[in-house]
């Protein structure tokens, strides 16, 4: 029996990688740093600091005189500047009827400061379960944040499914043994091809939800 659904935020719930990604960029470029965007997009759902270790090797070769943790202040500072989060056309009033009959989760890589801001201004009082990359130790594609939500859902791997639209969004929810169903927001669909189901767009992904009943199968 289906008793819960999982969302990642950022590109399933809310149009705000963009911001993101112009959030890290302008924080690199103050340092004189180079990135390329598209790496953002590719690492979508990584922790935080996880993403900045990442591009701080591959644009300088040399970590050692940076502070992970500065740069991570200045991009949450930046991104709640810049940010004008649009939830995707459908999705809130999705949620509401979905929360009649199933408990809601979300987890994300964002830290935890925006993944709260963002839930208390868009979503308030939909979700019963929230899990941020502050939440966990190793955040996606590490299995530990699906993981974590399940347990404090209280329900079985097979009484849920997740909804991603990142590729490691997608093997972090595999890897914990759950069914996964992908969106391609950002990337090709083929970038997604390992989930169990993909569906085309955001319309189409409103649409299967609605649908959905607690006897609905939970891995397609």
């Amino acid at each position: 029996m289906l008793k819960a659904v999982i969302f990642d935020m950022d590109g399933v719930l809310t149009d705000s990688m963009p911001y993101h990604a112009q959030a890290m960029k302008k924080v690199f470029n103050r340092r004189g740093i180079t990135i390329d965007i598209q790496d953002i997009y590719e690492r979508e759902g990584e922790k935080t600091v996880d993403v900045v270790d990442f591009l701080l090797k591959k644009g300088t070769g040399d970590t050692s005189e940076y502070d992970r943790s500065s740069i991570v202040e200045d991009y949450i500072a930046e991104f709640r500047v810049i940010a004008d989060i649009r939830v995707f056309e459908g999705m809130k009033e999705c949620l509401q009827a979905l929360k009649t009959k199933f408990l809601l989760a979300v987890v994300s890589g964002s830290d935890k400061p925006i993944v709260y801001d963002i839930m208390e201004k868009k979503f308030p009082g939909i979700f019963d379960v929230i899990v941020t990359g502050d939440d966990v130790k190793r955040g996606k594609p590490a299995p530990e944040p699906y993981l974590k939500a399940v347990s404090m859902l209280k329900i079985g791997k097979k009484e849920c499914f997740v909804v991603e639209n990142a590729p490691m969004g997608v093997d972090s929810a595999l890897s914990a043994g759950l069914c996964c169903i992908a969106v391609p927001t950002y990337l090709a669909p083929e970038k997604l091809s390992s989930a169990n189901l993909l569906i085309p767009d955001h319309k189409e992904l409103v649409n299967y939800l609605l649908d959905l009943e607690p006897t609905s199968n939970t891995c397609l």
